[in-house]
């Protein structure tokens, strides 16, 4: 028996990636309120991810699902890559710069696109290209890497001995970002909410084995502590991870990438300036325009070609007639 080849729908694969982007958009809001290491901070959205879809598909009386579709060595590294540069994000954080930290896992989407195009064979538009190249310098101006002055652009990204720990952790976090991205695009056959699961899973498998050298304690943790980490878990697991997972499914590597980087605007926009007051630089703000436009140019261009296409068959149908 053949297995029947998936159906890929576009929209549902941008509005997943557009809430993914958005809800994890917010790590950091959850994560200044709660006085705990970062991996740990990571195991509450692996956690909340895979206990929350399990209810889902018992719900629906799906259980037998999980089994139905045998596991792979993608769908295993795929979770396992999804705590570990989650966690070790976190960690870079902890030893390095903020620009830093963001600049190596937001290397994680380019590498995914790249993979996806010399293994997968998936083609990209000089259009696509143009996305991808303008949302990762917005990133990179909304980041702080990247300044405009008098002297034009100027790129302030500095690496020093004592920041090295912390600089290849977030190295790690990029790579195992565009690892997670990349596998996510095998066994595609899988429903999306099953492959979600399995994806948590794993990843608290790696976030388990990470625990036996990092040894995070919990003692010194509140009760508003507790209520904020499974707050993090439900939205920037649960929901953020949930539906990064779906979109990976529906769409492109590039497609998904272009869109991914939205959660820096989140990030800058809605927590910092408006729960913060965090300013935002004329800098930021040519950057947050630069990824708007990119990842909206992306969507208007997927979702043209698949409605030409579509228009395409029905007069390829009605000639046949």
């Amino acid at each position: 028996m053949t297995t029947p080849a998936p159906e890929f729908n576009k929209k549902l694969g941008f509005i997943n990636a557009f809430t993914a982007a958005t809800l994890m958009g917010f790590v950091g809001f959850f994560a200044r309120h709660i006085d705990a290491q970062g991996d740990f901070i990571a195991f509450s959205r692996m956690m909340c991810g895979a206990i929350l879809f399990f209810g889902i598909l018992a719900y629906k009386g799906r259980i037998k699902e999980l089994l139905a579709y045998k596991l792979s060595i993608p769908m295993i590294l795929s979770g396992f890559f999804m705590g570990n540069c989650l966690s070790a994000y976190i960690t870079a954080t902890q030893h390095t710069s903020i620009a830093n930290a963001v600049f190596f896992i937001y290397i994680g989407p380019i590498i995914s696109t790249l993979l996806a195009v010399i293994f997968l064979k998936e083609k990209m538009k000089p259009a696509t290209w143009f996305a991808l190249v303008a949302v990762f310098i917005g990133m990179m101006m909304i980041s702080g890497l990247m300044s405009v002055g008098p002297n034009g652009l100027s790129f302030g990204m500095e690496f020093s001995q004592e920041t090295f720990f912390g600089d290849m952790m977030g190295l790690y976090s990029g790579v195992g970002y565009g690892l997670f991205l990349f596998l996510g695009r095998y066994r595609t056959e899988v429903p999306g909410d099953v492959r979600a699961f399995w994806n948590f899973v794993f990843a608290l498998a790696g976030i388990t084995i990470l625990f036996i050298f990092t040894k995070p304690t919990i003692s010194q943790m509140t009760s508003t502590d507790w209520m904020w980490w499974i707050g993090i878990g439900i939205v920037c697991g649960f929901g953020a991870l949930g539906t990064c997972t779906i979109a990976t499914r529906h769409l492109k590597a590039a497609e998904f990438a272009c869109v991914s980087y939205w959660e820096c605007v989140v990030a800058a926009l809605f927590v910092g300036l408006l729960f913060y007051g965090e300013p935002l630089s004329s800098g930021q703000m040519i950057g947050g325009a630069l990824i708007i436009i990119g990842g909206m140019s992306e969507v208007v261009i997927s979702m043209l070609g698949k409605s030409l296409k579509k228009t395409d068959k029905q007069a390829d149908a009605m000639g046949a007639l």
